[in-house]
């Protein structure tokens, strides 16, 4: 067989390595390569964004507990207030931003949940 083929150095590397290391193994350190240099990818933050990031969200509860109590125009307003405060903050004000849209997206909000039929057995 080696007689009828023009073999080359890299066939026979190519060949080697195949056997060496099989296809699963290049794709487990492939995934811990990728894995080890999501460092380089993450955004990280200064003590100060944190805070500032940790003090939007404080602000944001606010506005979500008014959109869960259904004083939705209220909350509106308030998502509104966030966003021009949070306007440099690339996080907060992609969330607002996201906020915003659905709540002004003229969708229904899902009904309130009721009491489980277990309380209400127990009422009943």
């Amino acid at each position: 067989m080696l007689k009828k083929e023009e073999w080359g150095g890299l066939t026979f590397l190519a060949l080697f390595a195949a056997y060496a290391f099989p296809p699963y193994f290049i794709y487990l350190m492939t995934m811990a390569a990728l894995t080890a240099s999501s460092y380089l990818w993450t955004t990280h933050l200064s003590e100060v964004d944190k805070q500032r990031f940790i003090d939007f969200e404080k602000e944001f509860r606010k506005g979500y507990k008014l959109e869960k109590t259904g004083r939705v125009k209220e909350a509106l307003e308030w998502y509104q207030k966030l966003d021009q405060s949070y306007a440099d903050h690339p996080q907060a004000h992609h969330l607002v931003t996201f906020q915003i849209k659905k709540l002004t997206s003229g969708k229904e909000p899902p009904p309130k949940k009721t009491a489980s039929r277990k309380a209400q057995r127990e009422e009943g």
